[in-house]
């Protein structure tokens, strides 16, 4: 049993590392010139500041963080087959004239899951009007009273088209939810065509399916606080008012406006991901340390070596610019890349009559020499097209090289995935 289940979470690793692989930029795009194009695009959007809160990736917050809790109160209306007979629609909190509108409260817990979009439960009880049409002439019929509880779905408008400022006075909120609305009379009359039978005895108590959709117009107050006004709208897909099929419309739509507070408690402003893995940073950063403390001998492919004060200056020299590393099977410049090549173009910027090889390897333990010459040769041209097009390097001024896996500059295999710059 306990070799079935290692088995199991084997295939499942396995499984899921495969998935994640098939998403990378360069598998995503075959060819190198595309992923590498796909990819500095991704990150210069994410660096732009006037990026749209949509258009950006941002870090997963935590469970608790971000949740917000809402209480409302307003006015509320049935609009159905017959509230036209409504003569004063206007009119509120008046039982026996001829208006529609009556108070209802609620509230609402939720959480914003990113600048843009959130999710909310939403409940709330209010009594609505209807009337009829007899022969005395039309009449206030009674009240139905609900209680209705949906799941929204909610998205910041401002913030489709906007950057994310989580100072921002004014935020418009679009939703739609689906949810119950349980409905039971109250306070009805005697029915002038059914004699003694109330609307219970007619239509029935019951619960309804219910659709809203809606606008919100958020007011920051605080960074805890917010004051709003909605305006919601709630399709019921049966006879709301209590009329029997085919006296009136067989669908009613309940209407409300809202004016409530918001508090959000574990506040948390939105933070935008970096466009690259801090443990690989962490671990190149190791490797680079670990090459400059690590004394070397070089020598040039000749038989006599040079002056040992020549071969000082010269490993001085090239210890001033760091490798760019890639990953396997890519000739991608990755965002934790850019610092090495942003010193190589500072470099030829501060020495406008120098040139600078750019020499490429893969390493010998992937792929076979055919393909690892390929491969460097690619990666040279990549870290080139990295200084002409973001640094403004002229092309004239790189020396490109490549050499496979026919050289390896490491002993350590991975290490041999690089770009190294060589001065004159």
């Amino acid at each position: 049993m306990r070799n079935l289940f290692l088995t199991a979470v084997f295939l499942f690793s396995t499984l899921c590392l495969n998935a994640q692989s098939k998403l990378a930029v360069e598998n995503q795009y075959p060819g190198d010139a595309k992923a590498q194009e796909v990819y500095l695009t991704a990150v210069e959007k994410q660096a732009n500041e006037k990026t749209s809160a949509l258009r950006t990736t941002w870090m997963a917050n935590k469970p608790s963080s971000n949740w917000f809790i809402s209480g409302f109160a307003g006015i509320g209306g049935n609009w159905s087959g017959s509230q036209h007979l409504a003569t004063k629609p206007w009119k509120a909190f008046d039982k026996d004239v001829d208006g529609m509108w009556n108070p209802v409260y609620g509230g609402s817990i939720g959480k914003w899951f990113t600048p843009v979009w959130g999710l909310r439960v939403n409940g709330f009880y209010g009594k609505y009007k209807a009337f009829e049409l007899t022969d005395q002439g039309h009449h206030l019929r009674g009240f139905s009273e609900s209680v209705n509880g949906t799941i929204d779905f909610m998205v910041n408008l401002k913030n489709v088209f906007r950057p994310y400022n989580p100072k921002g006075f004014f935020n418009p909120v679009l939703f739609v939810g689906t949810g119950f609305n349980y409905t039971w009379e109250n306070d009805s009359k005697v029915d002038p065509i059914y004699g003694d039978k109330t609307w219970d005895q007619v239509a029935g108590n019951g619960v309804n399916t219910a659709l809203k959709g809606g606008l919100q117009l958020n007011f920051r107050l605080h960074d805890r606080w917010d004051l709003f006004l909605e305006g919601q709208a709630l399709y019921i897909p049966k006879g709301f008012d209590r009329w029997e099929e085919g006296e009136s419309l067989n669908s009613d739509v309940i209407s409300n406006l809202l004016l409530g507070l918001t508090y959000r408690f574990d506040f948390r402003h939105f933070i935008k991901a970096p466009m690259y893995d801090q443990r690989e940073i962490d671990a190149l950063n190791r490797e680079i340390n670990e090459l400059r403390n690590r004394p070397e001998v070089i020598c040039p492919p000749i038989p006599v070596c040079p002056e040992p004060e020549v071969i000082v200056k010269e490993v001085a020299a090239k210890e001033e610019l760091t490798p760019v590393f890639f990953t396997i099977n890519s000739s991608v410049v990755r965002d934790n890349q850019l610092i090495s090549v942003a010193k190589a173009a500072e470099y030829l910027i501060d020495n406008p009559n120098a040139k600078l090889e750019l020499a490429s390897y893969a390493d010998k333990k992937t792929g076979n020499p055919s393909y690892n010459m390929r491969l460097s040769k690619n990666r040279s041209e990549a870290v080139a097209k990295v200084l002409v097009n973001k640094f403004g390097i002229k092309r004239d001024r790189l020396v490109l090289k490549h050499y496979g896996d026919t050289v390896q500059p490491f002993e350590q295999n991975d290490w041999n995935r690089v770009t190294i710059f060589v001065l004159p």
